[in-house]
């Protein structure tokens, strides 16, 4: 492994923990599956999560992220984008602290709950504006010059991994018996804050959208 390749690797490694340490629509959607329908909802939310990193950061080495920066308009619908997922999102948090079902609509139980899992964990990956920033800046700005083809898909490789894995490590934590016993006791509350937490984040991302009309 060349000096330069383990370098950006190191790099990498760092700033994705720093990223995952940073909360954001990423964590809150895997917290709300973990905590709401358990450990297996929130392994497929953060699979999710995790596929749709596969995609951003292979756009991101093949350069199809750079037509994010020559038409400014793409970054403009995808924050409206995913202002709209997140906002939904509380919408359906909310509703179901006021009625008190058994399950969030966001996370069912049953045969569906782990496709449904999943759905949400890569729409909010899709359509988090931080995602093509850091797959399309950040990522690339640390990857070699004249890097071959091994080295891209490498790299692709290992960065979602361990994004994959940190995000397994947010569901096992928050779906432990402690936490899940606790949340059952604060189950409407919570919800009412994970509603919040996700109008809140939606509504900021349409406001940056705004300011850049």
């Amino acid at each position: 492994m060349s000096t330069e390749f383990a370098a950006a690797l190191g790099a990498l490694f760092i700033i994705n923990i720093l990223g995952w340490l940073t909360p954001g629509p990423n964590m809150l959607v895997i917290i709300s599956a973990a905590t709401n329908n358990g450990r297996k909802a929130g392994f497929m939310t953060a699979l999710g999560v995790g596929f749709g990193g596969v995609i951003w950061a292979s756009l991101a080495v093949s350069g199809v992220v750079v037509l994010f920066e020559v038409f400014p308009n793409m970054v403009l619908i995808l924050r409206l984008l995913g202002a709209a997922y997140l906002l939904w999102l509380g919408y359906n948090s909310l509703i179901a602290a006021h009625t008190g079902p058994s399950t969030s609509p966001n996370h069912p139980e049953g045969p569906q709950a782990g496709h449904t899992s999943f759905q949400n964990g890569f729409l909010v990956m899709m359509t988090n504006p931080k995602a093509a920033i850091y797959f399309g800046s950040i990522l690339t700005a640390f990857i070699p010059q004249n890097a071959p083809l091994w080295m891209l898909v490498v790299i692709v490789i290992i960065t979602t991994a361990q994004s994959t894995l940190q995000h397994f490590i947010t569901a096992s934590i928050f779906s432990t018996k402690r936490v899940s016993n606790w949340f059952q006791k604060t189950k409407q509350g919570m919800q009412r804050l994970f509603g919040s937490l996700y109008i809140i984040l939606g509504l900021g991302v349409a406001y940056d959208a705004y300011k850049r009309l």
